[in-house]
Parts: structure tokens; C-alpha cells; sequence
């Protein structure tokens, strides 16, 4: 994508030397899709960012000269998200409430524990292949899980709040189903949390003229850091990795070589 066909006006005599999908930007809450793209020309260096959003089209935009770039950070990696950690938390632990109510349920209408016994087993057994079958991307492998140990604790026989009652008492004709119990929760938290690592993209452009950072692509990072609503948090581009690489040694050529480095650059 070519900044200047139609996206930006150039100046005269600008053309571009390369452009890079850098990034995009997915808010579920803002309800906000938007590519990202970082262009360098012969002139300047431009951050654009077009998307949509319910209440109409967004726009982000940044430029600096590109003689006055005097520096550059970057970072391309993952960050933990604490909020969907918490959100995946809780659906599964809903679904751990629900299944028993349901089983139980069950049982009372087919007046029959051994049909009770089979769907539990049924039910954890499935529910917990199933989340193998699913991306650690997703929350449904956490709350699949939950279905799990929610069967779990419906075979044996207590409610969510007794269970650590039951395993520190010991003992129990149903104790070795508890430590099935363990192992569930114990691989929920672990769904939970890979659920909860995403990607992260960030890019500074410092300047050596009156704005020390005029181009600023903002990560999430930190523990429990939100992105502000105006800088939602950037997700790396299919052209970040490459970007990263390169856009050090080009703005130099740019900038040392003239017309030599830019035509360096367009023939690569």
C-alpha cells in the first residue's frame, strides 16, 4: 500500500520508498478494526492508521521530516493481560456451577445414578479432549475445562466451596476423584493464562525538532496497563518483524546518502 496514491497529498517532489503494514489495532469494547502503516518517502517518515468504528470512521495520523529523525525504539513481543485472565476466570468458574446443577438435574428426573455416573464421566472426559482441540487463543479451551472439573465435583458429590474441605480432610471413598479435581483446575489456570498473553507491537520515532516523538505507536505491556481509549493497544503488522529489521539502515542511507540511498532502497 502506496501512502501518497490517494492517502496522503505529496509534497513536490515526494515519492515513496517503501511502505510497511506494521500494524493494526482490534478493541472488541471500542468496536475499532484498523491497518496501520508506516510509510517512508523521500521527504518524510508517516504513520497512518484508517478504520472503522460503529459511530463512524477513525483516523490516525503522524509524520516527521526525515532529516530530523534522530532515533528509533521498537518492541515486537507479548504482554500479560490480567483483565482476560480474570474474564476467562470467571467463565469457567460459572460453568463449574452450572454443570453440577444440571447433572443433579439429571438425576432426580432418570432416577438412575449409574446414567448419572456414565454423563459425568462422559462429560469430564469430553469436555477436557475437547479443549485440546481448541487454540490457547481461545476462552472457550479455559471454559471447556470448567465444564471438566464442574463434572468432576458433580461425581464426587460435593459442592465448589467443600472441595478444599474434602481434599485437606483426606481420606473419602471419592478422595482420588478430588485430586482428578486438582489436576483440573490446576490445567484451567494454565488455559487461563495462556489465554491471557497477547501480542504487542510498539514503535517511536524520536525527533531532533520541536517534538521529541512525533510518530508513537502505543503498546499495551506492563501487568495490568490499559491502553487509553484514543491509543488502543497495536498488534504487530505482517510486515512489523521485517520493518523492525530495516527501518534503522534506511532512514541512514536516507538521510547520508540522498538520492543514492533512495534509490538503494526501491530496488530491494
Amino acid at each position: 500500500m502506496d501512502l501518497l496514491a490517494g492517502n496522503v497529498v505529496p509534497a513536490e517532489g515526494e515519492s515513496t520508498v517503501r511502505t510497511y503494514h506494521c500494524t493494526y489495532y482490534r478493541e472488541k469494547a471500542l468496536g475499532l478494526k484498523s491497518g496501520g502503516f508506516l510509510g517512508i518517502t523521500n521527504k518524510r517518515v508517516i504513520f497512518q492508521a484508517v478504520g472503522d468504528t460503529p459511530s463512524g470512521r477513525s483516523l490516525i495520523q503522524s509524520e516527521v521530516p526525515i532529516a530530523d529523525v534522530s532515533g528509533i525504539n521498537s518492541f515486537k513481543g507479548t504482554y500479560f493481560d490480567f483483565f482476560a485472565l480474570l474474564g476467562a476466570l470467571v467463565l469457567a468458574w460459572l460453568a463449574m456451577l452450572i454443570v453440577p446443577v444440571i447433572l443433579t438435574g439429571l438425576s432426580y428426573t432418570l432416577e438412575s445414578y449409574t446414567f448419572f455416573q456414565v454423563i459425568g464421566w462422559l462429560l469430564t472426559i469430553g469436555a477436557l479432549i475437547g479443549s485440546l482441540f481448541l487454540s490457547v487463543k481461545s476462552i472457550w479451551r479455559t471454559t471447556l475445562v470448567g465444564v471438566s472439573a464442574g463434572a468432576l465435583l458433580s461425581l464426587a458429590g460435593i459442592g465448589v466451596l467443600d472441595a478444599l474441605a474434602a481434599i485437606t480432610g483426606g481420606g473419602g471413598g471419592d478422595f482420588w476423584i478430588l485430586l482428578l479435581l486438582i489436576a483440573a483446575l490446576i490445567y484451567m489456570l494454565m488455559c487461563a493464562s495462556w489465554y491471557a498473553r497477547r501480542p504487542t507491537f510498539s514503535l517511536e520515532i524520536n525527533s531532533s525538532g520541536g517534538s521529541s516523538t512525533p510518530i508513537r505507536i502505543a503498546s499495551a505491556g506492563g501487568f495490568l496497563n490499559r491502553s487509553a481509549i484514543n491509543t488502543p493497544n497495536a498488534l504487530p503488522g505482517m510486515d512489523a518483524e521485517t520493518m523492525l529489521h530495516e527501518i534503522g539502515a534506511l532512514i541512514t542511507d536516507i538521510q547520508t546518502l540522498g538520492d543514492y540511498g533512495i534509490a538503494k532502497w526501491k530496488q530491494n
